[in-house]
């Protein structure tokens, strides 16, 4: 993005502000694009019968999963089409759209920071009785499933979601950051919420509630959680590897700490990754962040530029 001049000053001369303007036709053609090449391929697979289910924790590790990897595949719908519209619409190209060569310690967040969030509810929930923390299973130990299992899980988890990540912070969150910070979090955050809907169709979100209660809460706990994105992306210039990687991170673990499988008879609606516990925890960092610490909305335009 580039400044541009507008408005005459008193005595003469121009004002420099900021093309903080989003181009919102290019928005919105990225976001049909999107849900388009996702939902069409979603619907292909809930209409083939495929047998889904909703939790891998349970699955035969002898068993394929097919149902699954074909729903991951319509992860990448955000990629294409964000390849689409740097290619043919928009026309920025390719070059810098990863940003992988950064500090080896943001890398450590990325991984370590979702554990310690979501094992910190999960003592929470255990101690206040809303999730008991339950490990039964006689093949590996507790610490091996948190240090080894989950850590390899949040890698291979990236992979797929760097689907997402290309396109919701890669392309569309750069454009709507001339809003604010505030602003553009909460639109690229109700966009990828909605985005989720047909998996609610499908069962594979929150299987068995109710969706007038499962979908509002999902698609708010992804604005808040869409905080923590955007901070982490500024934070890392603009690193989609880094994103992904924060993002695989957040599922393995979210997932892993939450599931029936260790938290057998909890309410998902309470306790899971996209729960109510997890909404109110984002709630408070983000209000901690912006209210306590400060934290400016303002995007300088320099920064602006360099997205």
């Amino acid at each position: 993005m580039s400044t541009r001049q507008s408005n005459d000053l008193p005595g003469g001369g121009r004002r420099a502000v900021p093309a903080s303007q989003p181009k919102w036709r290019e928005i919105v053609i990225f976001g049909v694009l999107a849900f388009l090449f996702s939902w069409l391929w979603w619907g292909g697979v809930w209409a083939s019968g495929i047998p889904l289910v909703s939790d891998l924790s349970g699955v035969n590790q002898n068993q394929l999963p097919v149902g699954q990897i074909l729903i991951v595949i319509g992860d990448f719908g955000p990629l294409v089409a964000a390849l689409v519209m740097r290619l043919l619409i928009s026309k920025e190209g390719l070059k810098n759209s990863l940003r992988w060569r950064r500090s080896w310690r943001y890398y450590l967040v990325a991984l370590l920071a979702p554990p310690l969030f979501y094992g910190g509810l999960a003592i929470f929930h255990h101690v206040t009785g809303l999730g008991r923390f339950v490990w039964t299973r006689t093949d590996a130990s507790l610490w091996s499933y948190l240090g080894i299992e989950l850590l390899i899980g949040a890698l291979v988890v990236s992979l797929f979601v760097f689907g997402e990540e290309y396109g919701w912070r890669g392309y569309l969150l750069p454009r709507l950051l001339g809003l604010g910070e505030i602003k553009a979090t909460a639109i690229v955050g109700v966009i990828w919420g909605l985005w989720h809907l047909p998996l609610f169709a499908m069962g594979v979100s929150f299987p068995g509630q109710n969706p007038w209660l499962s979908i509002p809460l999902f698609v708010v706990c992804t604005i808040f959680v869409s905080f923590p994105f955007t901070w982490f992306f500024r934070a890392t210039g603009g690193s989609v590897v880094l994103v992904s990687l924060l993002h695989g991170s957040i599922n393995s673990y979210g997932d892993g700490l939450t599931a029936e499988a260790v938290v057998p008879g909890a309410n998902p609606l309470i306790v899971s990754a996209s729960g109510l516990t997890t909404l109110v925890a984002l709630m408070v960092i983000t209000f901690l962040v912006y209210a306590v610490f400060k934290r400016s909305p303002t995007v300088p335009a320099r920064e602006l530029e360099q997205l």
